[in-house]
């Protein structure tokens, strides 16, 4: 698989760390707006990646590239991923897909009229730790709750606060926690009780209009799901599911997915099945395994997932009031 890395931001550096472990993937080519070519030499030098483009369409002619990985903000994923996926390109994206259900909906269409691969990077949803969950669900008997937490003091929330708003803090660019790291939590509870019968989102709303701190609950027949996660604040992260047998721990962030254990009567396993230093590593793996097998309908299937958990998000933060320009 040959991939063409689209930005230069954090994100881009642990994509490519990733990528590092993983002999069949190649960074072939890298992209950045003119003003940031710059970074795209340093990467590019760093990480031995051959092509830079400056040009987006340009980019998208190349015949070498299977793929390009979106990891730009928010806002512009629906745009450039529309873009490439209509170049006839398949499409990683870093999370949200979009900026709402409307943009996904036209997004997987084409991707399905074409017979494309479209991903969303999700981290915890390719991990061996988030599969030992599935597998030993059923141990802990009927479940009655999960709570599911994702806290995370920004380095840039000191910035909004002194009136410097970055696109994370921003509506302009599809920002806010909810997008950012609820979205973690959202993934995992509905990646293993599927869409909920109600949601509800209650955020802490910045003078801005945006969500910096919130509470999504989601309810089920037996249970009932609280899915809490702050760029305001700092405390402990983690996940427990509870059920009448016993219950399962995640202890630490839900995009890591590491460090879990299963807790019985009689006993208690704890597990911990990441093989790499990356946590994207298993993702892409997973992601070139479905490609090289053309397996399209794995594909399909990880989509049905992201396609729930942005209808349950945009509902969540029309709902809470908090709106982006892509709404209109």
């Amino acid at each position: 698989m040959k991939i063409a890395i689209i930005g230069t931001g954090g994100i881009i550096t642990t994509c490519l760390d990733a990528l590092n472990e993983i002999p069949e993937i190649t960074a072939a080519a890298i992209y950045a707006r003119p003003q940031s070519k710059y970074k795209a030499e340093e990467l590019a030098k760093k990480y031995n990646i051959e092509k830079i483009y400056t040009d987006f369409a340009e980019l998208l002619a190349d015949p070498a590239i299977d793929f390009v990985y979106i990891g730009i903000i928010n806002s512009l994923h629906y745009q450039y991923s529309k873009e490439a996926l209509s170049a006839g390109k398949n499409v990683i994206c870093e999370k949200p897909l979009t900026s709402n259900i409307a943009e996904l909906n036209e997004l997987i269409d084409i991707a399905q009229s074409n017979n494309l691969f479209y991903f969303e990077a999700i981290t915890l949803l390719h991990s061996p730790n988030y599969a030992f969950i599935r597998q030993n669900l059923a141990a802990i008997g009927r479940v009655r709750m999960v709570q599911a937490n994702y806290f995370q003091y920004s380095s840039r929330y000191d910035k909004f606060l002194a009136g410097n708003i970055l696109p994370v803090f921003d509506p302009k660019y599809s920002g806010g926690c909810l997008y950012d790291l609820n979205i973690y939590n959202l993934h995992f509870v509905i990646g293993l009780f599927g869409p909920p019968n109600k949601a509800v989102y209650y955020p802490n709303i910045a003078h801005n209009g945006i969500d910096t701190s919130g509470v999504a609950v989601l309810t089920y027949p037996d249970c009932i799901a609280v899915c809490s996660a702050a760029k305001d604040s700092e405390s402990i992260s983690g996940v427990i599911i509870e059920g009448e047998k016993g219950y399962l721990q995640l202890a630490g962030a839900p995009n890591e997915c590491r460090n879990i254990s299963l807790h019985l009567a009689d006993m208690q396993q704890d597990f911990d099945g990441q093989q790499y230093h990356s946590r994207m590593t298993d993702e892409f793996i997973a992601f070139n395994k479905i490609f090289t097998t053309n397996n399209l309908s794995e594909c399909y299937k990880l989509l049905e997932h992201s396609r729930t958990v942005m209808q349950v998000l945009t509902d969540l933060r029309l709902n809470a009031g908090i709106a982006f320009p892509a709404d209109k």
